[in-house]
């Protein structure tokens, strides 16, 4: 009972079982060379490089699956909006259609159908220019 009670007791040794997290027989062996210290600081250095170039690679595939799905969405809003127009301005050379029509499509219908005044009240149904596309006319004719 007193070699047991003294080894417990003891401050320069105790036994493994009784060690506390932080005390001297629970640490990992260090290297003492200094070469050595290195080759684990470069190991390191290279691990997380590793895997950073990982997380970038990861990242980048991310972005452009979400691009792809971006492209597609938009090539599929833009063909809805094409298909809305009367088919008179549809098959218009855009050039005609910004220089003669200022890109306004129902003058540009009403002059492909030489609509007259009388006329024009009975088409109801013309397209108007969106709010955002007269509104980006207006600022690229301020500047």
């Amino acid at each position: 009972m007193s070699t047991v009670a003294s080894n417990a007791h003891s401050s320069d040794q105790q036994p493994e079982e009784f060690a506390s997290p932080g005390s001297v027989a629970n640490r990992t062996p260090r290297a003492h060379n200094k070469h050595e210290i290195r080759q684990l600081a470069e190991e390191q250095r290279q691990a997380m490089i590793e895997n950073f170039d990982l997380e970038v690679e990861d990242k980048i595939r991310s972005m452009m699956a979400q691009l792809e799905a971006d492209k597609a969405d938009l090539q599929l809003k833009a063909d809805c909006e094409i298909a809305q127009l009367p088919n008179c301005v549809r098959d218009m050379p855009l050039k005609a259609f910004l220089h003669e029509y200022n890109g306004d499509i129902s003058t540009a219908v009403r002059g492909v159908l030489k609509l007259d005044n009388e006329r024009q009240d009975s088409l109801v149904s013309l397209p108007e220019t969106p709010l955002a596309i007269r509104l980006r006319r207006k600022a690229a004719a301020n500047h």
